[in-house]
């Protein structure tokens, strides 16, 4: 709902707020019933969808799980390694770690 799965970010950054799903989806109705999400759109007419929003409680434990799926420090690295090498095709991941022009990426993983 938040975009916010991806375990290779340290500080996750949510880019959406909301989920459209099929009427009566019994979990979107349990996380509303918890003041996790609430419906700000009904399924009408031609929307086959209730649409969902997190509210601030539901924010704040989606990222707060976050946590459960991110990544070691040592395997975002190695991930920001992969990203660079594909541009810098003959850069290894040793001179990645030591060289001071990926410092800032080194410290961003």
């Amino acid at each position: 709902m938040l975009g916010i799965n991806d375990p290779s970010e340290r500080l996750p950054a949510p880019y959406r707020n909301y989920a459209a799903v099929p009427p009566g989806d019994p979990c979107y109705i349990d996380m509303a019933q918890a003041g996790l999400v609430e419906r700000y759109r009904e399924a009408a007419g031609a929307n086959a969808y209730d649409y969902y929003r997190c509210t601030d409680a539901g924010r704040e434990a989606a990222l707060a799980s976050h946590k459960t799926i991110r990544w070691s420090k040592s395997k975002r690295v190695y991930s920001k390694y992969l990203n660079v090498s594909d541009a810098l095709t003959g850069l290894t991941f040793s001179q990645f770690l030591r060289s001071p022009e990926f410092a800032d990426l080194r410290k961003e993983a």
